[in-house]
């Protein structure tokens, strides 16, 4: 496990229902194992899709693309789906591998996003981060970048005055995709440095991952996705949990996660709705779940 002092100081102290507890802290439920659980729940390494050319980037949507620096997180999330990986130093990319990647972008003209993610790129250095958006923004067909952190949640110290002035003066659009999962994360502490960046004009989405007993209900999430509207954060995607080995304690059904939405519908505005989705393992993306959609019938 793995945990900053700031995150662990807002445990309701022993209350293992707690939702920060149970998104933190290991149980001897994790030892429970579900026949269809996987190692690589979203198809990472999906051989058949060919989408990991190399070792810091994955290929899956035609035109943007996973780069991965480092796989250290300042928190390990007991449902993480890179759980395989976080925190393994043989996953850092090394600067050769940072250029392979690099050079595959700029001779992929078809790409118009880059999304840093990991692990955690924030807990990279402000010189490794910075040369890493440096670097992107210098690729002419490349129109954004993209930033997946739940260094605001854990650890809000990190978006200094400093470095939200040197990414907001990057010359393609930088926008920080936060994860909060429950209105309890969202302290004075967060409040005071998010607005920090969002007055220098960083946008901010947020992806939450639909979790049993932390924030599976309507009342739960509404107030999550209404506080996140008022620090300027777009909930962006609900994530359906996925099969992470150990992780069948915090697994909703999709029926329950339709049911939330369904309550939430009219209840907040439009632009605070999520997308309710989940990841396929084959590794073809996002399939949304609040529409009737099945990729694989077309009637």
């Amino acid at each position: 496990m793995g945990v900053t002092p700031y995150y662990y100081s807002l445990i309701e102290q022993f209350n293992d229902k707690d939702p920060i507890f149970r998104q933190i802290i290991p149980t001897e439920a994790e030892l429970i194992l579900d026949d269809s659980d996987v190692d690589d729940p979203i198809g990472d390494e999906s051989p058949g899709q060919g989408s990991r050319p190399m070792k810091a980037l994955i290929h899956r949507y035609p035109n943007r693309v996973l780069l991965l620096p480092t796989s250290i997180c300042s928190v390990y999330c007991r449902f993480c789906f890179r759980k395989r990986l976080v925190g393994d130093p043989h996953h850092n990319a090394s600067q050769q591998d940072m250029e392979d990647a690099y050079t595959y972008i700029r001779e992929h003209s078809e790409i118009e996003e880059v999304i840093l993610t990991g692990g955690d790129p924030m807990t990279l250095g402000d010189h490794a981060l910075l040369t890493t958006l440096r670097t992107l923004a210098e690729i002419t067909h490349l129109r954004f970048i993209r930033i997946h952190t739940r260094l605001p949640v854990v650890n809000p110290y990190r978006l200094t005055t400093r470095l939200g002035l040197a990414i907001s003066q990057i010359h393609k659009p930088v926008w920080i995709s936060t994860h909060f999962n429950h209105v309890r994360e969202v302290t004075p502490v967060v409040e005071g440095y998010v607005a920090d960046w969002t007055d220098i004009g960083i946008s901010f989405l947020n992806q939450t991952v639909l979790l049993r007993g932390v924030n599976d209900s309507a009342e739960s999430l509404k107030a999550l996705f209404l506080r996140l509207i008022e620090l300027k954060i777009k909930p962006y995607y609900l994530h359906h949990a996925d099969r992470v080995k150990g992780t069948s304690h915090l697994r909703t059904t999709i029926g329950e996660g339709l049911e939330i939405l369904k309550k939430l519908q009219g209840n907040i505005p439009g632009y605070a709705m999520p997308h309710y989705v989940l990841d396929s393992p084959e590794g073809t993306g996002k399939i949304p779940l609040q529409n009737p959609y099945d990729p694989h019938h077309s009637s």
